[in-house]
């Protein structure tokens, strides 16, 4: 269930509007870090793992704060997204934890937020 629920939330997060012309696109690498922002932030809480998911979520907060979910995804982002969800949800803990590592990474080094 909660999975269905984090890819719902994906889902709205990045579904913008393709008609706005003044909309920006949303880079694939962005995409993704955004996605493991919000579905790391729900499995650390699931794993009690408290450091690990403030820093996620205000990263990801921050980011939705920053205009993201104005933006436009292509195609191909979008379908990456689905790729990466998938290998997620295929992934057992031990997996899920390393994919975890990678957002704290990007949580760390994006510059989305400052790029603003």
């Amino acid at each position: 269930m909660k999975k269905v629920l984090i890819a719902g939330l994906v889902s709205c997060l990045f579904a913008g509007t393709a008609s706005a012309e003044s909309a920006k696109n949303l880079d694939k690498d962005t995409a993704l870090g955004m996605a493991s922002l919000m579905i790391c932030t729900t499995f650390y809480a699931e794993q009690d793992m408290h450091l690990e998911g403030n820093i996620v979520g205000q990263s990801m907060m921050a980011h939705k704060n920053s205009g993201i979910e104005e933006m436009v995804m292509s195609k191909e982002t979008s379908e990456a997204l689905d790729d990466y969800m998938s290998i997620f949800n295929a992934a057992n803990k031990e997996q899920q934890v390393k994919l975890c590592d990678d957002a704290i990474k990007f949580a760390r080094e994006s510059d989305f937020v400052e790029a603003e």
